[in-house]
Formats: structure tokens, C-alpha cells, sequence
């Protein structure tokens, strides 16, 4: 039987969630199908947060704000977990959800647990240190709707809280279980945190699942307080039924049964590992197998180190690349932090110069990392590369880090500081278990010092933790932009090395067997160290056509904004005509639900007088609308008066007030009317911040060559080892296209999508033929962009199809989508239908007859695939027959005989 809203299924507009699956696919599901749920992330979020959130962390913010959108009793969204990949910023997550709840439901009192000290720290700068260059706020400060929100760290919630002010306890978990347990005098108690809802957020979560993991061992002491921590939390929660937790973490075993069950109804999003390394947000990993000795080991890892610096160097890149060497023991990693040293001051030229040649001939033509780091020190100055290693591999640049708890507190924070530019440490030697909580992103080899080392399945599983942490994408700037995705995979060899992590290893077959499959279970996409080299050329009889010689590519145009774009209020998409609705107005002013029991016809309209004293007011609770930051945004105003009193903007607002019939306008006190016209002023906020630019892309369309945009290409990329458990439509794959005219380079080189997109072409190509006298698919290699219309993100497809006709030639946009994708980049699909019913779009200075087409999305569901289908057929071939599904899977196979 379906319920609504219970954990088990819901049902939102006539769509259940049934509980086959995990609620976090069941919410992608309605998210991709419904038309009312929450898009949009609150702009109060979004300006109150430091960085701007990723994709997949909007991803999961949609689905938390969806699932909180449904529960009006606190049942689905009463615990919660965040399945997210170790590096993937959980905490700007978790930070999120801290103001949405404050905001929207009221919490005041966050009790954030983990299992680490170290962890705490780290959270204590992330979320109230405004001095860390971590912390995840606005460090100007908080501001939500005119109020200025601060952040209280506490041992102890107060029993009156301050309206404005967030609380926030940090613990482990297991100073927490003793201090509910043993309570003391002005202490946290049960019976304290009773009086108040809190929300309880759990980092590293997997911890206090030892109960739900392990049957029960009264003999074993360890497991029974374990144990307790799970109770305890439990105990927390049952103190009070508005109490809400929050999970994060990166390793949640769903093979587990037990754990399974626990959570299949809670997983609110899912981002794992693999999908992480897969979506560019991580370094390419590589495993460096070596047959050599650890001194060997280690005088390649620094070579690479400063290889890797040297290349940035010449890019104009500042990097200060980090190497780890880590050993089983501590006399074990003395020993070798010791021979470290003497290999430095032992080493000249000659025996750099004789390394050199030997191991160009050991991997000569294997286009691998080591080919080309010792090609380029064989045209170097040997003498200074040896002085360079000696300053920046000293006494003074290189830190021991024997256990997690036993050094210094500089050195701690060292440590914690690698990615600064004055932090002079380029190398640690480690025995310490630096996996949680250590958040370093320019660690770029790590060294498995392997004499005595294990090599069972437990060791490898330690390993590829910490792996997964040293895959962490470092930021940095290259030709002035900062990216967090990597940009070189396809596109530069040479440049991949910055964008790489090598874990140099013992070349040991049982060895890598295990850690092969300790990073299988842990998601990590490792990569050989060896590089394919794909050319793809246009095929010869392509270029002897029109299309080629003497054709052209259309793009439309970007111009500078001016002031003349921005006079008005509707410049912005800003409805001077503005309806509140009073529920929606008392819920957000007093942070709590209005029972909304009347229909609308126990409604009624009045206008809402406006003064300039309350606009004022209003205004100036609002930082946004300080005059010295509104002028950015509104080059046409003159001052805050104009902007009050001018026709264009406030002063041309109607702003209408929908009243239960029992009120009027006389029954509103001027905090209410306050209220309304705060509501009007954060939309005006939302719809200035995202409609002004200052660059801009116009419906105007220019020819460009044919010839000079498409051309041969080259990619070259590492190989993703094969045993390894991939997504295979994410794999780029080699197909050649020899026999198919239609299809212009030799062979595509294309993830599976993208090839389907092409056997579907392929399936209406007796039909194309058949129309068109000229038909033609294009790979777009990232050489074709264009801009979104009155916006400034560019787009580039990734296939165009041209057609040609007696009447005219057809420029049609394709572009594969995994489903994953489709929301975050609705936009670009709304400007490829845009090319088809804009009026204004114009393509210049042309004689011939052009005609530009967008098409829908093609994705990855069957469902998707046929509303393609259906788009392209009556854009393209329109009144024609559809071809039988019997013809189409034969079409399918063509490339296989």
C-alpha cells in the first residue's frame, strides 16, 4: 500500500517514490520529471557562502531542499546522509544546510560530532574562523533578509537563544558519550538538550555505525562502547521529536546488509568517488610501478617533483608540489629519510648524466611520464638542476611526521598549511595515518618506501585511503582563470603532469593485485602511466567539397554591456507589478509554518501604499542595495533616491498584498508591511544578480570559414587501467568511420553517448540522403563556441550536422547529455530550441539562405532518446515515415562488421 510522505514512499502530484531503490534516486527521478519542485538555489545561500557551489553541491542541495519541501512532519527528513567523495566539499555542504535550516525552519542549535581532534579544528576554522583562509562564510559577514547573523561557538546551548545568532557545539563523539553519560556541573545533559530542537551533524559518519555493522560482543570492551556512540546519538535524538541529524561521509559500504537498510531511506544524495575522478573534479591518479630499490624510488620522485615545478614555472603557473614518502615504521622511515639526504649530497653530474641515459633507453618508446621528464633533463644544466634540489629538499623543507599525534605544534602547523606559497615544506616522510581531516591539494607523489611493508589487503586498503585524499584537485591559476576541474586530458600531455597524482610502488604482481582492488572497492580511477596518442584527420574527399573549400561555420556575436541595456526595472526581467502572499510572508518573518486552511476564494487583492521611509527602511537592511555596491549592477541611477523615486525603478512599482478576506491593509502592523516589501526587494536582488553582465551574447550570427575552425586533431590521454569497474558510456573509446562519407574525420573518438548520438544519426541517414543533397556530421573538437543569449556562459555542442537543399543550408546543434547533467545545463538546451522560434535572430551579410536548428538533448534514458528522436524528425524530417525499429538496430551495427 503507498503512503504519503513516510519513509517508505511518497507521493508528490500524482508521482510515487516507491522504495526499490535508495531515496536519492528516487529524488533524481522526480527532480528530472516534475515541474514543481525547487530549482533554484536561495540567494540568501548563495551570498552568505565564500565560494560558489559546484554543480553537484547545488545537485545536493536540490535534493535536500526537495525532500525538506515535502515533509511537513519531520518523518523523511528527520536523518539524513550525504554520500559524497573524500575532496568533494562536504562542508560547504554541510555549512548550506546550517543557514537553510536557520533560515527557513528555524533551528538555532547545530551539534557537529566526529571522530577526530584533528577533524574539529578543521571545522572550527571552516565555519567560524574568519581569519582562516578556509573558512566557507562570507568573511563580511552574514546577512540574511536585513539581519546580521553571527555564529557562536558553545560548550553548553542556552536556554534563551538570541534571534539572530547560530549555535554551534563542536565534539568528538566520544567526548560527547562521556559527557552525557558522566554529567558534570554546567555541562551538556539529555534532559538540556530537550528544551531546544537541534540539529546533530555528523561528519566522517561511518564511525558510529559500529552497532548497526558488528553483532554484539560482551566480551569485547572496545565494540560495547562503540556501540554506545551509536546509542548515544540515538538517546540525543528520541530527546526531542524536532530534532534532525545530518550525515556526511565519503566511505558507506551499501554491500553491508545491515547498513543497507539502515540507510536506503535516508542516502539524500549520492556523489561517489568514481563519479567525482570521472566528472574531472580530482588529479589523474597513476600508479608508478618501479622494480627499483627505495633510494632509486626516491630519487625519481623528487626529479618528477621538480619537473613538475619547472613546468608550471614556464606556463606561468606557481606551484610548490608536495611529495610524501611513507614507510610501515618509524625506524624504518629515519633510516630513509636519512639515506634521502646522503643521496642529495652525494649526487653529481656525472651520475645524474649516466641516470639519465639509462632510463631513456629502459623506456624508450613507451610514452610515459619518465620518457619525457628525462628527455627534458637531458637538455638541461645538470649542475643547477642538482643545486635545485638541493635547496628545496633541505633540513629546513622537509618534515617527519612519525605518529598523528607526536610532533610539534609548528609542526602541525606546517602541516596543515602545505598549499601556502611561504610554507617551504616539499617534502614529508610519514608514518602517521594522515587520512581523515587532511585536506592538502598540492600533494602530487606519494612514495610507498617498501622494505618490510605489507602488502595483504588490509595495508592496500590504508593505502588507497590515503590515495583518494592526495587525489584532491589543487586550483590553480593558468592563463588568468582558476578552474577546479582538470583542463588537460585531451588537450596537452606535456600539461596533464599538473593535473596528476603518481603513487610510486614496488612492482610486486600479488601486491598490486590487492591494491588494484582496495581502490576498485574505494572508487579510485587509477591510470597507467602511459599515454595514447589518437590522430584524427579529416578525411581527403571531405576537403575537396564546397562545404570545406568555401563554407562557413555560423556563431553569433557577444558585445559589451552599457548602461543604455540596463534603464529599467524589465532590463533586469524585474515585474514592476509585484503580488506577496501573506502566509508565505509571516512563515519567513517569524521562522516558523502559517496554517494556510483557506481556499483562494477566501481571498483578496489590495495595493500595498508605499513611502519612501519604509523603502528606505528596507533598503537599508539590506547590504546588497548599499549604494556603493548597487551602482555595479545599475550604471543608470544616480544615488538611492533616484533609485527610489524614479519611474524606472521602485518608484514604478505596484506591489499588491493576497489577504485572507478576514484582514485588510489596516490590520498589517508596519512590521508586516516591512515584511512584504523585504520579500519584493530580495527578488529585485535575485533578478539584478543574475541578469546583469557585462558581456553578452546577441542573436546575430556571422559566418566563419569552414576551413578555419575544423581541422585535424590530436588527442592524447593516459589509459584508465581496465580491470577497474567504469562507467563505460564515460570511457573514451577509438571507432573508425571509414565507408561513412556522411561522417567527416577518419575515426571518432567519443565516450559511449556520444557514439550512440552517432549510430542514431546513422539510423536516419537513408532518409537524410534522400532529402538533403549534402549531409554532414562534425565533431565540434572545442574549436566552435558559442554564447548564451544575453549571457556570458559559453557553449560549446559537441556536434554539428550540416544539411544542404535546394532552398537553403541547415546548421543543426547536437548535444549528447547524460541524464546526471541535463538540469545544470538546461540552460544551454534552452538556447538551442531559442534557434528555433526567436524572431530576432539574424544571421548577417549572407546571400545564401541559412537556416539554424537546435534539437533537444540526447540522453541516456530510453524515454529521452525517443523525445530526440521525435525533435530531430520534425525539425529535420519533417512528414516523413519513421524508420521500424527492425531497420534501426540493424543501422546500430554497421560499425561492427
Amino acid at each position: 500500500m503507498k503512503k504519503l510522505l513516510t519513509v517508505h514512499s511518497m507521493k508528490v502530484k500524482g508521482w510515487a517514490l516507491m522504495n526499490e531503490d535508495i531515496l536519492h534516486k528516487r529524488i533524481e527521478v522526480a527532480l528530472n520529471e516534475l515541474w514543481n519542485v525547487p530549482k533554484e538555489i536561495p540567494l540568501y545561500l548563495k551570498k552568505n557562502l565564500q565560494h560558489s557551489l559546484r554543480p553537484y553541491q547545488k545537485r545536493a542541495l536540490e535534493h535536500f531542499m526537495f525532500i525538506e519541501a515535502q515533509d511537513a512532519s519531520n518523518t523523511l527528513t528527520r536523518h539524513l546522509l550525504f554520500h559524497m567523495a573524500t575532496g568533494s566539499g562536504k562542508t560547504l555542504v554541510l555549512a548550506s544546510t546550517i543557514l537553510y535550516l536557520f533560515k527557513e525552519r528555524g533551528y538555532q542549535n547545530f551539534l557537529f560530532f566526529v571522530n577526530s581532534d584533528a577533524i574539529i579544528k578543521k571545522t572550527k576554522d571552516n565555519l567560524s574562523n574568519l581569519n582562516s583562509p578556509k573558512y566557507l562564510f562570507d568573511p563580511n559577514g552574514i546577512e540574511i533578509e536585513g539581519r546580521n547573523i553571527s555564529i557562536q561557538i558553545v560548550d553548553v546551548f542556552p536556554i534563551s537563544p538570541d534571534e539572530n545568532t547560530i549555535y554551534l557545539k563542536l565534539t568528538t563523539i566520544q567526548k560527547l558519550h562521556r559527557e552525557l553519560e558522566e554529567p558534570r556541573e554546567n555541562g551538556l545533559t539529555y534532559e538540556a538538550l530537550s528544551e531546544n530542537p537541534i540539529v546533530l551533524l555528523s561528519d566522517e559518519a561511518h564511525h558510529i555505525n559500529v552497532e548497526t555493522k558488528k553483532r554484539r560482543k560482551k566480551e569485547d570492551k572496545k565494540v560495547i562502547e562503540e556501540k554506545n556512540w551509536e546509542t548515544t546519538v540515538t538517546k540525543i535524538m528520541n530527546s526531542n521529536n524536532k530534532n534532525k541529524m545530518l550525515e556526511f561521509t565519503a566511505t558507506l559500504d551499501l554491500t553491508k546488509e545491515s547498513l543497507f537498510e539502515k540507510y536506503k531511506d535516508k542516502i539524500v544524495f549520492q556523489y561517489d568517488l568514481r563519479k567525482f575522478m570521472n566528472d574531472g573534479y580530482s588529479k589523474n591518479v597513476l600508479l608508478a610501478r618501479a622494480n627499483e630499490d627505495d633510494d632509486s624510488k626516491m630519487l625519481n620522485a623528487i626529479l618528477l617533483s621538480q619537473y613538475r615545478k619547472y613546468i608550471a614555472k614556464e606556463i606561468g603557473v606557481e606551484l610548490k608540489p608536495v611529495i610524501m614518502f611513507k614507510s610501515q615504521k618509524i625506524s624504518l622511515s629515519k633510516n630513509a629519510r636519512d639515506r634521502f639526504f646522503e643521496i642529495l649530497d652525494n649526487l653529481t653530474v656525472d651520475l645524474l648524466e649516466n641516470k639519465i641515459a639509462r632510463e631513456l633507453s629502459i623506456n624508450k618508446g613507451e610514452q610515459n611520464i619518465w620518457e619525457d621528464m628525462f628527455d627534458y633533463y637531458k637538455e638541461c644544466d645538470l649542475t643547477k638542476i642538482i643545486r635545485d634540489l638541493r635547496d628545496d629538499f633541505s633540513v629546513d623543507t622537509v618534515l617527519t611526521v612519525d605518529t598523528q599525534e607526536i610532533f610539534s605544534e609548528r609542526d602541525a602547523l606546517l602541516l596543515n598549511t602545505l598549499e601556502d606559497l611561504n610554507n617551504p615544506i616539499r617534502a614529508i616522510f610519514a608514518v602517521a595515518k594522515l587520512n581523515e581531516g587532511w585536506d592538502v591539494l598540492n600533494l602530487f607523489d606519494i612514495v610507498r618506501l617498501s622494505e618490510n611493508a605489507s602488502t595483504n589487503k588490509n595495508a592496500t586498503d590504508s593505502e588507497a585511503q590515503l590515495i583518494g585524499r592526495g587525489a584532491r584537485y589543487y586550483p590553480f591559476i593558468y592563463e588568468g582563470e582558476r578552474s577546479y576541474t582538470r583542463r588537460f586530458d585531451y588537450v596537452n600531455k606535456r600539461l596533464s603532469i599538473l593535473e596528476s597524482l603518481h603513487y610510486h610502488t614496488i612492482n610486486d604482481s600479488a601486491y598490486i593485485k590487492n591494491l588494484e582492488k582496495s581502490l576498485d572497492a574505494a572508487g579510485i580511477v587509477t591510470r597507467i602511466d602511459r599515454i595514447r596518442r589518437f590522430e584524427v584527420k579529416i578525411k581527403n574527399k571531405f576537403r575537396k567539397t564546397d562545404l570545406f573549400k568555401t563554407g562557413k561555420i555560423f556563431i553569433n556575436r557577444s558585445v559589451k554591456t552599457t548602461a543604455e541595456d540596463y534603464q529599467r526595472f524589465s532590463d533586469y526581467n524585474i515585474d514592476s507589478n509585484y503580488t506577496a502572499i501573506f502566509e508565505k510572508a509571516m512563515e519567513t518573518q517569524y521562522g516558523k509554518q502559517v496554517s494556510n486552511t483557506h481556499s483562494l476564494s477566501n481571498y483578496h487583492d489590495e495595493v500595498l501604499p508605499l513611502n519612501k521611509s519604509i523603502l528606505r527602511k528596507a533598503i537599508q537592511r539590506n547590504k546588497f542595495f548599499q549604494f556603493s555596491n548597487l551602482k555595479k549592477y545599475m550604471p543608470n541611477i544616480s544615488s538611492i533616491k533616484d533609485f527610489i523615486e524614479s519611474p524606472n525603478f521602485l518608484g514604478g512599482v505596484t506591489l499588491t498584498v493576497r489577504l485572507p478576506n478576514e484582514l485588510t491593509i489596516k490590520n498589517l502592523t508596519s512590521n508586516d508591511i516591512l515584511r512584504f516589501v523585504e520579500m519584493f526587494l530580495q527578488e529585485v536582488e535575485q533578478k539584478i544578480s543574475t541578469y546583469y553582465v557585462t558581456e553578452r551574447g546577441i542573436p546575430e550570427f556571422v559566418g566563419v570559414a569552414f576551413s578555419s575552425l575544423i581541422e585535424d586533431y590530436v588527442i592524447e590521454t593516459n589509459v584508465v587501467t581496465t580491470n577497474f569497474t567504469t562507467n563505460p558510456k564515460e570511457n573514451i573509446q577509438v571507432h573508425p568511420m571509414r565507408g561513412n562519407d556522411w561522417y567527416i574525420y577518419d575515426q571518432a573518438i567519443v565516450n559511449g553517448l556520444e557514439y550512440d548520438l552517432i549510430n542514431e544519426i546513422n539510423a536516419f541517414m537513408e532518409e537524410l540522403q534522400e532529402k538533403y543533397a549534402e549531409v554532414y556530421l562534425v565533431r565540434n573538437e572545442r574549436k566552435v563556441k558559442f554564447r548564451e543569449f544575453n549571457g556570458v556562459r559559453g557553449f560549446m555542442p559537441d556536434f554539428l550536422l550540416f544539411l544542404k537543399d535546394e532552398s537553403a543550408t541547415y546548421q543543426v546543434f547536437l548535444e549528447p547529455k547524460g541524464s546526471h547533467l541535463k538540469l545544470q545545463d538546461k540552460w544551454k538546451e534552452d538556447f538551442l530550441l531559442a534557434l528555433n522560434t526567436r524572431e530576432d535572430i539574424e544571421i548577417l551579410h549572407e546571400t545564401d539562405t541559412v537556416k539554424l536548428i537546435g534539437i533537444k538533448f540526447y540522453s541516456d534514458s530510453n524515454a529521452d532518446k525517443e523525445i530526440f528522436r521525435k525533435d530531430f524528425r520534425n525539425k529535420v524530417l519533417p512528414e516523413t515515415e519513421p524508420v521500424s525499429e527492425e531497420i534501426r538496430e540493424g543501422l546500430f551495427s554497421y560499425n561492427d562488421k
